[in-house]
């Protein structure tokens, strides 16, 4: 009766034991087939190269404002107009002032010339050339000097029409028409437009790969804008731990203020999330070695991300069929 019983369970287990011994049928290919880029992203915003407040240069009354709030403005483009009066009464002046002196000069020419003459009849003596000499140089010097005061005066003039010193939007108005502004009286704020950059926080790790990454772009809103390093700092900020970049557009820009990130593909070849698995407590690929599955632990693999794998890249990693396989399987391969 024992005998029956025996032979009847070493029966029942043949074909279980045939089944396990079955080959596992699966796909490889070669690891250098399999590894994918990792897309890599850092917080970033949009900044002008410049936000200036524009000031008063003179002492003037606020007459006109020609560019308000919210205005685009081009280079030189007229901002205020301040009262001019004063100005162009002192350029008047001062240019009177430089045809008095014009007109002393010509007569202490005549009074030189008529000198010289006498000089050769001994009729006036070798001081008096000399003092009419120095008279004549005297006034000269004046008139360059006041040919400075000139100067002065139609720079003073000019900057009566404040124009704007970049492409720009207005973005705030700090002084209001009828007021009195002095040197240095904060007029109006711009902010740049024709030369903005990316700047981005990046992981040091990270960053080392930019110039070997591929796909530089500034993702903001669902639109993205190509980009290429500009500058990348080589200090590492002590209360973020990060480095700062700053990337210039190679086409369209994103408005200035734009707040996004910063995103790449870096080169580095890792295995997809896809072909790891989990044995155990650790995660990793299965690889084909002689027709058997051999499980090789990741270190690093982390559930749903890529991961490095440090191995030849002719090595035959199992990418279909993976998921049922155990250390030691035999595999029935196909390409």
């Amino acid at each position: 009766m024992l005998y029956r019983i025996l032979t009847t369970a070493i029966f029942a287990l043949i074909p279980a034991l045939a089944s396990a011994a079955d080959p596992i049928p699966v796909s490889v290919q070669r690891l250098s087939e399999v590894l994918v880029d990792r897309e890599v992203r850092a917080p970033a915003s949009v900044i002008s190269a410049n936000r200036a407040i524009v000031t008063s240069e003179v002492s003037a009354l606020i007459k006109e404002f020609a560019a308000d709030v919210g205005a685009s403005v081009r280079k030189d483009q007229l901002l205020i107009r301040l009262d001019s009066d004063n100005a162009s009464l002192a350029l008047a002046q001062s240019k009177a002032a430089l045809a008095a002196i014009e007109a002393q000069i010509v007569q202490a020419k005549q009074r030189l010339r008529k000198a010289e003459e006498l000089l050769e009849k001994n009729f006036v003596s070798d001081d008096e050339l000399i003092a009419r000499q120095t008279d004549l140089a005297v006034l000269e010097a004046n008139r360059v000097s006041q040919q400075v005061v000139i100067q002065q005066a139609e720079l003073a003039l000019s900057r009566t029409r404040v124009r704007a010193p970049f492409d720009a939007t207005v973005v705030e108005r700090q002084a209001q028409v009828g007021s009195f502004a002095m040197p240095g009286t904060p007029l109006i704020t711009l902010v740049q437009t024709d030369s903005r950059e990316v700047d981005a926080e990046l992981d040091p790790r990270s960053a080392s790969g930019l110039s070997q990454g591929s796909g530089l772009q500034f993702v903001s809103q669902d639109r993205s804008w190509p980009v290429k390093l500009a500058r990348l700092s080589d200090v590492i900020e002590t209360n973020t731990r990060k480095l700062r970049g700053r990337f210039v557009f190679t086409a369209d820009a994103a408005p200035v203020g734009s707040t996004g990130e910063l995103v790449w593909n870096e080169s580095r070849g890792l295995v997809p999330v896809a072909l790891i698995v989990q044995r155990g407590d650790e995660f990793g690929i299965f690889v084909a070695v002689n027709n058997l599955a051999r499980f090789v632990a990741i270190p690093s693999a982390q559930e749903g991300r890529p991961a490095m794998l440090d191995m030849p890249p002719d090595t035959l990693i199992v990418s279909r069929g993976h998921i049922r396989l155990q250390d030691g399987d035999a595999l029935q391969i196909s390409r």
